[in-house]
């Protein structure tokens, strides 16, 4: 029987707003987070709301890149739900609170954004989203 992955915080820095981009070294291999909030403009509350995601119109994005030989390779870009867990290649990743303040979108500062990202070595085991 496998063991619960022991997860790792990514290092989103939710004072940088959204989107933003960021580097993390595992296992020796060197990823390049991209994460996003897709909203259509007609969807965006007050400039002071705590937007919780997904909901109906508006969710949080990650795409994973890692080096090859012909520059880099994408090994995931999909939206993500804070109730499960996705392989990006040698990585299981998972984004439990997923809370962007809209003022975030495109700024920077401390206006209350929450998203947490986690990772863990991917050891084949079932249970996680495609």
């Amino acid at each position: 029987m496998a063991s619960d992955p022991t997860f790792i915080p990514l290092p989103i820095d939710n004072t940088a707003g959204f989107p933003q981009r960021f580097p993390f070294l595992f296992a020796g291999v060197r990823y390049q987070f991209s994460l996003y909030v897709d909203v259509p403009e007609w969807a965006l509350g007050s400039l002071d709301e705590l937007m919780e995601l997904p909901d109906a119109n508006r969710f949080l994005v990650a795409r994973v890149d890692v080096p090859a030989a012909e520059g880099t390779r994408t090994v995931f870009l999909r939206k993500v739900v804070p109730s499960l867990a996705y392989r990006a290649g040698g990585l299981l990743i998972t984004f439990p609170s997923q809370v962007v303040a809209r003022r975030n979108l495109n700024g920077n500062g401390q206006f209350g954004s929450n998203v947490v990202g986690q990772a863990a070595a991917f050891d084949g085991a079932g249970g996680l989203a495609a």
